[in-house]
C-alpha cells in the first residue's frame, strides 16, 4: 500500500509528489545527516548519543529511531538552570560568518527556554512553512492576514511567507488578546484578505466584536476563502460551527511549536499532514516507550530535519495525539496526526484519563445541537469526583439541551456530571483555560 503511486492535485514542489515509500527514504537520508551533524557539533546530543550507544553512521531505517534517546522540556530547563546560560548545546549558531543569530522566547506552560534562529534556519523553515500554508489553501492574490505571536518562532518566518508568495501581509498587533479584536475586524474590512490565520479562541472574539458593530460573520469574512485556526485542537463540530458562523467554506487547522513541529490540514480535513521538510513525527506509547499502534493515543515525539538554529531531536513536547499512516485521498505522502491537547491538562475521573478535548467531542457527538459550544472543566468538580462543566451554550439553547448533555456524559463516562450554562467564559492569553477553578473563572468575567 505504501508503494502505491498517488498524485497530489496541486503539489507545492516535487516533494509533494513522492510516494510514501519514497518520502520515507528521503526522511532517512535527511535524518542521518542531521544526526551526524548533531553528533559532531552539538555537545548536548554528543553526550546523549554516547550514553545511549547510538551511532548515526548505523542509522539505516526509521526503526533505528528507537535507539535515539528522547528529550523533553524538563531536560533542557535543567541545563539552563545548572549552567545559567541560554545556550543548551543544541544550537547551530554560526552556520556562516555573516549569519544573524536571534534569540526568541519559546511559548510554553511549563517554563521558558530560548530558541536560536539563524538566517539559514529562517530560509529553510520559511520555505517549509510556505508549503504548510499552501496545503492549507494559501494562493497568491489579495493580502494575507496573520496573527502575530511574538512568543512563538512563527513570528520569525511570517515575512518570508509573504515575500515568497509576493503578496502583502497584514499583521495586527495584539492578535492573541480579545481586547484587540476590533483591530482585526478593522483589518479584515479594510484589506479584504482571502486567507486568514488566527488563534482559535480569538476567532470568537472577532465575530462577537463584529456583531457589536452591526457586521455579521458572512459579511465580515465575505472575501475569505480559507480561515486557518491554530493554538488549540479543533473538533469536527467546532470546525462546522466556525464555518456556519463565518460563512467560510474551508476552515483549516495548523498545529506547530517553536521547537519545529509542524502539521496542517489538507482539503480533506481528516488529520493534519506532517510537513516533511520541517520534522519527522512519531507517536509513542507513554507506558512502554514504544511506537503507539495506529490511531492509538500517545505522546507526540518529533525530530527536526532542519540542521540550523536550535535543533530538537526526538523531542517530547508534552502533546497528546494519534498518527495515521494510511494513504490520504488528497495524494500527499506524509502521515497525518491529530494533536488532542497537552498531557499536563489531562485529568483522572472514575476509570478514565481524559483531556478537555474528549469532553468537548463527547458533547457534540451526544448533543449535536451544542456543537461548537466552548466549555471549561472545573477543579472543584474534579476534587469531589464529578465532571462539572461550564458550557457557553449557543444563544437560545434550551435548558433541555443542557440536561441532555448531562445525562449523555454521565452515561458515556460513568461518573457524576453537572452541566452549567453560562453566558461567557474567561479568555486568557492563549484562549479559554480548559481546566480551572470556578472562583478564578468568575473573577475574570
Amino acid at each position: 500500500m505504501l508503494n502505491q503511486p498517488r498524485s497530489c492535485a496541486e503539489p507545492f514542489d516535487a516533494l509533494d509528489s513522492l510516494t510514501s515509500a519514497a518520502l520515507e527514504k528521503w526522511w532517512i537520508r535527511r535524518l542521518r545527516k542531521v544526526f551526524t551533524l548533531a553528533s559532531e557539533r552539538l555537545p548536548y546530543y554528543r553526550g546523549c548519543f554516547r550514553a545511549a550507544g547510538f551511532d548515526p553512521a548505523r542509522f539505516r531505517t526509521l526503526e533505528d529511531l528507537r535507539a535515539v534517546p528522547i528529550s523533553n522540556k524538563s531536560d533542557l530547563l535543567a541545563i539552563q538552570r545548572n549552567t545559567g546560560s541560554h545556550n543548551l548545546g543544541i544550537e547551530f549558531e554560526a552556520d556562516a560568518p555573516q549569519a544573524t543569530v536571534t534569540l526568541s522566547l519559546s511559548s510554553g506552560t511549563s517554563g521558558t527556554t530560548f530558541i536560536t534562529h539563524t538566517r539559514t534556519w529562517t530560509k529553510m523553515q520559511g520555505r517549509s512553512s510556505c508549503r504548510a500554508h499552501w496545503w492549507a489553501g494559501l494562493r497568491p492574490g489579495s493580502p494575507l492576514l496573520m496573527s502575530a505571536p511574538a512568543w512563538h518562532s512563527y513570528a520569525a518566518i511570517q515575512p518570508f511567507i509573504a515575500m515568497h508568495f509576493g503578496m502583502p501581509c497584514v499583521v495586527v498587533s495584539g492578535t492573541y488578546l480579545p481586547r484587540f479584536a476590533d483591530r482585526v475586524v478593522d483589518a479584515i474590512v479594510r484589506f479584504r484578505p482571502r486567507f486568514v490565520t488566527m488563534f482559535l479562541p480569538m476567532v470568537f472574539s472577532i465575530l462577537a466584536t463584529a456583531r457589536q458593530q452591526g457586521i455579521d460573520g458572512d459579511r465580515l469574512f465575505a472575501s475569505v476563502q480559507t480561515l486557518v485556526v491554530t493554538g488549540a485542537p479543533i473538533t469536527p463540530g467546532m470546525r462546522q460551527h466556525l464555518s456556519r458562523l463565518s460563512g467560510v467554506a474551508r476552515v483549516a487547522e495548523i498545529a506547530g511549536s517553536s521547537e519545529n513541529l509542524l502539521a496542517v490540514d489538507c482539503e480533506r480535513a481528516d488529520g493534519l499532514h506532517v510537513v516533511p521538510d520541517t520534522c519527522h513525527v512519531e507517536v509513542i506509547d507513554r507506558a512502554t516507550g514504544r511506537a503507539a499502534a495506529e490511531m492509538e493515543r500517545g505522546s507526540i515525539v518529533h525530530t527536526s530535519v532542519i540542521p540550523a538554529g536550535s535543533v530538537y531531536l526526538r523531542y517530547d513536547g508534552g502533546d497528546a495525539g494519534v498518527i495515521n499512516h494510511e494513504p490520504c485521498a488528497c495524494g500527499l505522502p506524509s502521515p497525518r496526526i491529530k494533536l488532542l491537547g497537552r498531557w499536563e491538562d489531562s485529568f483522572t475521573i472514575g476509570p478514565h484519563v481524559l483531556l478537555p478535548y474528549d469532553v468537548q467531542l463527547a458533547i457534540e457527538q451526544e448533543v449535536p445541537e451544542l456543537s461548537g459550544a466552548a466549555c471549561v472543566i472545573t477543579r472543584e468538580g474534579l476534587a469531589r469526583g464529578t465532571l462539572r462543566v461550564l458550557l457557553a451554550a449557543h444563544e437560545g439553547a434550551a435548558a433541555s439541551l443542557l440536561d441532555g448533555a448531562r445525562a449523555a456524559l454521565s452515561r458515556r463516562f460513568g461518573v457524576p456530571v453537572e452541566v452549567v450554562g453560562v453566558l461567557d467564559l474567561p479568555l486568557r492569553f492563549k484562549g479559554v483555560p480548559p481546566i480551572l477553578s470556578e472562583q478564578e473563572a468568575a473573577s475574570q468575567l
